[in-house]
C-alpha cells in the first residue's frame, strides 16, 4: 500500500488574509474593483482577450471551485479552460464583483484548525496534496497574477488609479 502524500503546509490565518485582501505594494481587490462602472468593467481594450469583469469572473470561478471543495462538495471537473472564463455583461458586473469580494471574505476567515485540514481525502489531479490553507494560498497566488492584469487593464481604460489611490509606477 502506498504512503499518503505529504500535505503542503498551510499559511497562518493572518498571512492568508493579507495575501487574499492585499497588503504592501498590492492594491486590495476591494479598492481595485469597487469604483469600476459596469461599462468600464466590461470594456475590452483593443487587442486583448478579456475585460476586467471577465478576469474577475475567472478569479471567482476558481475561488468558488475551491470553496465548494472545502465545503465537502466533490471536485467539479473542468474539461476546458474556456469554462473558467465566463462572459460578463454590464448588468451582471456589480453582482459578480460583490460575490467575488464576499467569497474572498469567506476564504480569509478560516482559522488554523480548518486551514490545516486536508483539502481532499482521495487522489484528484494533485489536489490531494493540499491542505485547505495551501489550496487557498494557491488561489491567492493565482489572484495576484490576475490582479496585476487588472491594474494594466485599468490603465489602458484610463481608469487608474482607483478611488483611494494605488501605486502608479
Amino acid at each position: 500500500m502506498s504512503e499518503p502524500p505529504k500535505l503542503l503546509e498551510p499559511p497562518s490565518p493572518r498571512l492568508l488574509r493579507a495575501l487574499l485582501e492585499g497588503f504592501g505594494a498590492f492594491t486590495s481587490p476591494r479598492r481595485l474593483l469597487l469604483d469600476l462602472s459596469p461599462q468600464q468593467a466590461t470594456a475590452r481594450p483593443a487587442g486583448l482577450p478579456h475585460s476586467p469583469a471577465e478576469v474577475v469572473a475567472h478569479l471567482n470561478f476558481w475561488l468558488e471551485w475551491v470553496l465548494e471543495v472545502i465545503a465537502g462538495e466533490p471536485p467539479r471537473p473542468v474539461p476546458h479552460a474556456a469554462e473558467g472564463w465566463p462572459e460578463v455583461r454590464p448588468e451582471g458586473w456589480e453582482a459578480l464583483r460583490d460575490r467575488f469580494l464576499k467569497n474572498l471574505e469567506t476564504a480569509a476567515a478560516f482559522d488554523e484548525t480548518v486551514l490545516g485540514q486536508p483539502l481532499l481525502e482521495q487522489e484528484w489531479l494533485g489536489w490531494e496534496k493540499h491542505t485547505v490553507g495551501s489550496a487557498l494560498a494557491d488561489m491567492a497566488v493565482h489572484q495576484a497574477h490576475h490582479l496585476g492584469q487588472l491594474v494594466t487593464l485599468r490603465q489602458l481604460l484610463g481608469a487608474w488609479p482607483p478611488e483611494g489611490g494605488g501605486l502608479t509606477w
